[in-house]
């Protein structure tokens, strides 16, 4: 894993629909694509988005350090 795992990866909102507008998030890794998708979607506005998409980056990080951090890895 690279140095900083944090700076490694970041959130993408994108808005999805007309009426109503919706809002989704998306977990990115400069690095190399993740392999699988972390989305969400349904949000109303862009900031409600980005939140909830930072609090889920936030635990991702969190089990990745712990995933670390076990013995025999």
């Amino acid at each position: 894993m690279a140095d900083n795992p944090i700076s490694n990866y970041y959130v993408v909102t994108s808005r999805r629909g007309q009426q109503p507008e919706r809002w989704s998030w998306e977990i990115h890794r400069k690095s190399t694509p993740l392999g699988i998708k972390m989305t969400g979607d349904g949000y109303q506005s862009d900031a409600a988005a980005q939140f909830a998409g930072k609090q889920v980056l936030a635990e991702f990080l969190a089990d990745l350090l712990k995933e670390e951090k076990r013995p025999g890895k």
